[in-house]
């Protein structure tokens, strides 16, 4: 049986014959980020084995190995959001928390029980991008006998957070009164253990329709007297986090006709006002997180951020400067924004320039980064299915675009996104212009609000009986919408 020695935490251990690396390295505790799956695609995955890099995903272990994991890079997790008056009246005295699970990342904030303030933060990457950096990929692992795994990985991630924001307080975990956590279906499920199979066919019903209280101490142990709050999903992939961002944003008070854009791999966004509210989810694709994009990357060191057009001359810059690694969704909007101004691109996204690079047009940013054509597919299949979604919803109010007042982008790709950039390609429409705000993580602000004051649950509960779910495939004109959406303006 071969042996597989993993450096640098100098782990041994014995291997089947035949075995998949990626998997042999997940058995042995290590989880290597790997955004496709495990397909073979993104290049994330690799590692050097016996002195070779190699992607851990399509090598098989046959004899001793050794394996070198790469030093990893802080990825930056929006953790502020929005603020707004403390009301407090939690269901449970004591020190609370908030968590936000995020599909890429996870937020946990410490909050003080007597007065509300946030006396802690901490963060991470969400290890369940092992299974793959989108939803489905998660979910088709989990009825693949590995929801236990994804289950196990995200507790002991936010048990070693909660453990982090109390260390720094010198707060005891046992403690702690009220864990409200927030996510969308497949987040939410996976963490209580729950099979998402429901979200794998029609009619995608969520399971998680009531706002409730639980023990925390079966499922994070470590706040051994908490409640934990169940919170409900809207749909089957409009979930908690968006009914989160719906709380803290308090679009539900508003007179003005208002559209909530969460963007990740899926696009969750909610138009309305006091008076009706409508919901939908759109399949945006892992492209504006850096999967399936050539040079694509998370918000990391190395990463370009930002793209602009100086003296007929593209500049970049780059997180933490020096030598450009790869770009992220930001940059990558900046990018083809830029492109299509510089005459670099046309109306349907075909590179102008002839030059070719691995049988592929394409455009030099930096370092030798650049963006091919399928780049630019992939942009566009993304930005299509959220401005068709946002042009559906205004209809099915049977208003128009301009009649949005304004526009809220919540998350972190939200806020560091530029507007201008998003509305010359067309991921918003061109009539948003000038109406965009970003928000920050309002989904972790929601999660806050639920925490201390236990009318917010109330809230929650009403609304989500309230917002109407909206499923884009349904409406006959969603394949011309999105046709007509992926073109560029």
């Amino acid at each position: 049986m071969p042996k597989l020695h993993i450096l640098p935490s100098d782990i041994s251990c014995d291997v089947e014959k035949g075995t998949n690396l990626l998997e042999a390295l997940r058995a042995a505790g290590i989880f290597l980020d790997a955004p496709c799956g495990g397909n073979g695609r993104c290049g994330k995955c690799t590692v050097t084995a016996d002195g070779q890099e190699v992607l851990a995903c399509q090598t098989i272990v046959e004899n001793d190995m050794q394996v070198l994991i790469p030093d990893g890079k802080g990825l930056y997790v929006m953790q502020s959001g929005i603020d707004t008056d403390i009301q407090m009246d939690p269901v449970r005295p004591g020190p609370l928390l908030a968590i936000d699970i995020g599909t890429t990342s996870v937020v946990c904030f410490l909050l003080d029980g007597t007065d509300g303030r946030e006396l802690a933060t901490s963060s991470s990457l969400n290890p369940q991008t092992a299974f793959g950096a989108d939803v489905i990929s998660r979910i088709r692992a989990a009825m693949s006998d590995q929801l236990d795994q994804e289950r196990d990985l995200i507790r002991q991630e936010l048990t070693r957070l909660i453990t982090d924001v109390c260390s720094k307080t010198d707060t005891d975990p046992a403690g702690i009164g009220v864990v409200s956590v927030v996510g969308n279906p497949a987040m939410q499920q996976l963490f209580l253990g729950i099979m998402p199979d429901n979200l794998a066919a029609i009619p995608f019903a969520p399971v998680l329709t009531e706002m409730k209280t639980v023990p925390c101490r079966d499922i994070l142990p470590v706040c051994e007297n908490a409640l934990l709050l169940v919170v409900p999903d809207i749909s089957g992939y409009v979930g908690a986090d968006t009914l989160g961002c719906v709380l803290s944003t308090k679009m539900y008070e508003s007179d003005e006709l208002t559209l909530m854009v969460d963007i990740g791999t899926n696009g969750e966004m909610v138009l309305g006002n006091r008076d009706r509210m409508i919901a939908c989810s759109t399949a945006a694709g892992p492209a504006l997180e850096g999967a399936n994009i050539r040079f694509g990357m998370r918000g990391t060191d190395g990463a370009i951020d930002h793209v602009k057009l100086e003296d007929g001359e593209i500049r970049c810059t780059v997180i933490g400067g020096g030598t450009a690694t790869g770009i992220c969704g930001s940059g990558l909007i900046d990018a083809v924004a830029v492109s299509l101004d510089a005459n670099l691109i046309n109306k349907r996204g075909r590179i102008a320039s002839e030059d070719e690079i691995e049988g592929q047009r394409f455009i030099p940013l930096r370092d030798g980064i650049y963006l091919t054509q399928d780049d630019i597919r992939q942009v566009q299949l993304a930005k299509g299915a959220i401005c068709a979604g946002v042009r559906l919803m205004a209809g099915q109010l049977g208003k128009s675009v301009t009649d949005i007042s304004r526009v809220l982008l919540a998350g972190a790709f939200g806020s560091f996104m530029d507007p201008d950039s998003a509305c010359t390609i067309g991921l918003l429409p061109e009539e948003l212009r000038g109406r965009i705000t970003a928000v920050g993580n309002a989904a972790g602000s929601g999660a806050k609000l639920l925490a201390r004051d236990r009318s917010e649950m109330k809230l929650a509960q009403d609304l989500k009986e309230k917002i109407e779910f909206l499923e884009l495939a349904s409406l006959k004109q969603f394949s011309g919408t999105f046709a007509k959406s992926m073109n560029f303006p």
